[in-house]
């Protein structure tokens, strides 16, 4: 038969026949007709969506390759545009083969690259690539030269090397071990080392990362690998997603037209989402024919004569090979079995029962296609359906909407969706899928979050700050301008933000003064009339669909320098919006804001941390990294803000400051008018003592007075104006140091 390829035979099963003349020895070309999620999980963080996969991208061009291939017996004529040969190297790391055992490894990776196969020959990738075993290496013990460690990219160019080196080592194709050495066995396209080794890319710590492949690496001698975790029976999934990288494909997100969307080389996995239920998108689909139309692919269009050492794929669904228990086992352990109390739901998700514990767990994936879940019945893509095949051309149908879920959030501004299957009737083999989106998301409103209490970003921080730290800390919401739906928080004491979880909660807010939300970890436009998907946009002014022409910008810079304590740079009026106040760049200066009614940030000489500040009738949001500070409010002000800045030093490098205001705004308008009582008395050091003494070393302290600010005129008035508890310690410098001469 046909190696490679899936041996149906006379079995009818739930499958797309192959559009060819040819048949193999056992039957006729078939592919399990599937549609998968684009990202492998890592099995241990099911509420958190992993940060799957690394790509190593080429640092710099390759020297064009030596041809290893003269001896390679090319392809006929026919086949040779229309199908594309990955003869593979799989080797299993001695600590997985430790794990499940010689021959448990072996049927388990036997089962994971048919899976492999499968997803490479669905029709929506429209080129016809098979994944060919070549050679299966189980490693009893870890060589010399193979480093693998926590240090993804280190590990992946270690085992590059030693591949390159050893062609695999010792030898074993499926249950044939190749007799002879190195000329006894054939080069390979691509080589994937799967371990239980916990890796991160950059980091020589364990992280989420379960896959790491060079871009374009297939064909050439030390950048053909791949390296994945061995996390279950997603390891499938990771394996094709890599591969995928290593063909020339980037993630979907790359590309503005399939981004968002879930397809195998999507940017992250969904947990709980079936093998079955996703596909290759248009973009995968255009990255490998250009990998392909270039000469570097070259080698997948020869094949080696010596094929019939190749190892030969299952060719039953995986779920036929693994029963549930199995499947258990290889999730929590050889202590667990199947829940028997959950049959009735085995398909949407697999759950187990672990000896000694009271109650079943999950990790959220479903079992494998072809896992039994009744009478003449099995799991295919999610559903537990009858083994009678599906009429050939049946067009898939939706269901009817589910009820929306709840509000994500419990006070404010959330989002809840509800859900349909194509499934009404599901597509027949040669049938359409179901057009239109899966999933519905709208805007929830809820009461107004009581005042005082941390933003919905804030609050994720600090949850995820009492989840990790046994020490009492601190830690601060960051919005990154170009990653607004991951959580990025600021330890206390530390000037750049952490990376958290790279998705935020349903419901978070993308901006701070953004109507927009974060739903799935992107950020959905919300219409100001409340509506996800809508194109209504509140103008600068405010206004719901407006033109922007009932208000102004104003558009300030401050670059006083003179002095010691409280500047006034401006008074922002009340009825303003879209206050924007940011430093040229970092001083040891501070920002300070007051209102009328003593609400103030780091006023009184009172630093306060970074935060959201309820001030004038708005939320006020302070971002202070290092030295460097903004200010930002959504608006509109109820009563003037008073924007200052506390000199230190005589340094400021100068700050703008912008807002809107109404068009016709007048005097009138404000809730505030501008009499004596609006005057700010501050302490200020308004200069320097003469030094203590004439030589020898001596002291020198600032005078510390009363200020009164009136349209940025500081007057020095009695000490009696300003509060006595405020007032701040005189600093002091040496001086007059140079010793005494005697005489």
């Amino acid at each position: 038969g046909q190696v490679g390829y899936i041996q149906i035979g006379s079995e009818q099963m739930l499958i797309q026949p192959v559009n060819t003349s040819e048949t193999s020895f056992s039957g006729k070309e078939h592919f399990i007709r599937r549609r998968r999620s684009t990202k492998s999980s890592h099995p241990m963080k099911s509420h958190i969506p992993d940060e799957h996969c690394k790509v190593v991208a080429e640092k710099k061009r390759q020297k064009k390759m030596k041809s290893t291939s003269d001896w390679r017996e090319r392809r006929n004529a026919i086949r040779l545009t229309n199908e594309y040969t990955v003869e593979t190297l799989v080797v299993a790391d001695a600590d997985m083969v430790q794990y499940h055992g010689a021959e448990a490894a072996q049927r388990f990776i036997l089962t994971v690259m048919n899976m492999v196969y499968n997803m490479f020959q669905h029709q929506s990738l429209g080129i016809k690539v098979s994944i060919r075993v070549t050679k299966l290496v189980l490693l009893r013990n870890r060589p010399a030269k193979l480093s693998i460690r926590h240090h993804g990219e280190r590990s992946l160019e270690s085992f590059c090397q030693w591949q390159n080196e050893e062609y695999g080592g010792a030898k074993y194709l499926g249950n044939n071990q190749v007799p002879g050495a190195r000329d006894d066995t054939p080069p390979v396209d691509a080589a994937v080392f799967v371990t239980r080794t916990d890796f991160c890319v950059h980091k020589d710590e364990p992280c989420d990362t379960v896959g790491i492949a060079y871009l374009g690496g297939v064909c050439s001698a030390k950048r053909k690998c791949v390296l994945a975790e061995d996390n279950g029976l997603n390891l499938a999934f990771t394996i094709a997603h890599e591969l995928g990288h290593n063909m020339g494909m980037s993630h979907d997100d790359d590309h503005q037209p399939c981004a968002g969307r879930s397809h195998i080389m999507s940017g992250e996995w969904v947990k709980g989402r079936n093998p079955s239920d996703l596909s290759w998108s248009s973009c995968s689909r255009d990255d490998l024919e250009n990998f392909l139309k270039s000469k570097v692919s070259t080698c997948l269009l020869v094949t080696d004569p010596r094929s019939q050492y190749a190892v030969r794929l299952p060719h039953k669904l995986p779920g036929m090979h693994y029963s549930a228990d199995e499947q258990c086992q290889i999730l929590f352990g050889t202590n667990a079995t199947f829940c028997k109390n959950m049959e009735h739901l085995m398909c949407a998700g697999l759950w187990c029962l672990v000896e000694g514990d009271t109650s079943c767990k999950t990790k959220l994936d479903p079992p494998l296609d072809g896992t039994e879940c009744g009478a003449d019945k099995w799991c295919r893509a999610g559903e537990c359906v009858s083994k009678t095949p599906i009429p050939e051309h049946v067009d898939g149908d939706w269901s009817m909407w589910s009820q929306w879920s709840m509000c994500s959030r419990t006070c404010g501004t959330g989002v809840r969706f509800r859900q349909r299957k194509c499934d009404n009737p599901p597509p027949g083999p040669g049938g359409k899928n179901c057009r239109g989106a899966s999933v519905e998301h709208t805007v929830c409103e809820n009461l107004p979050c009581p005042k005082g209490v941390p933003s919905f970003r804030d609050q994720q921080c600090q949850a995820h700050d009492r989840y990790t730290n046994k020490k009492k800390s601190l830690l601060t919401a960051v919005i990154v301008d170009d990653k607004p739906c991951e959580l990025f928080c600021s330890p206390l004491g530390k000037d750049s933000p952490v990376l958290v979880t790279d998705r935020v909660l349903d419901g978070t807010p993308c901006g701070p003064y953004e109507t927009d939300l974060c739903v799935h970890g992107k950020c959905q436009k919300i219409g100001c009339d409340g509506i996800i998907g809508s194109a209504a946009k509140e103008d600068r002014c405010g206004i719901c669909s407006g033109d922007g022409k009932t208000c102004k910008v104003v558009k300030g810079d401050f670059n006083h320098t003179k002095g010691m304590g409280y500047i006034e740079a401006a008074v922002i009026p009340a009825g303003a919006r879209r206050i924007r106040v940011v430093e040229d760049k970092p001083a040891h200066s501070f920002l300070a804001l007051k209102d009328s009614s003593k609400r103030s940030i780091n006023s009184d000489w009172k630093i306060e941390l970074p935060g959201e500040f309820q001030i004038a009738g708005t939320t006020v949001r302070y971002v202070r990294r290092g030295l460097w500070e903004k200010i930002s409010a959504k608006g509109p002000t109820k009563i003037p803000l008073h924007l200052m800045v506390l000199l230190f030093h005589d340094q400021n490098y100068g700050i703008h400051y912008e807002y809107t205001i109404p068009v016709n705004y007048t005097a009138e308008n404000r809730s505030e008018p501008e009499k004596q009582q609006d005057s700010l008395y501050i302490w200020t050091h308004s200069g320097w003592e003469g030094c203590s003494v004439q030589c020898g070393g001596g002291e020198r302290k600032t005078i510390v007075s009363c200020t009164r600010i009136i349209n940025k005129t500081m007057t020095l008035v009695n000490d009696s104006d300003c509060q006595r508890v405020n007032r701040p310690e005189p600093q002091v410098r040496k001086c007059n140091t140079h010793p005494c001469q005697s005489r």
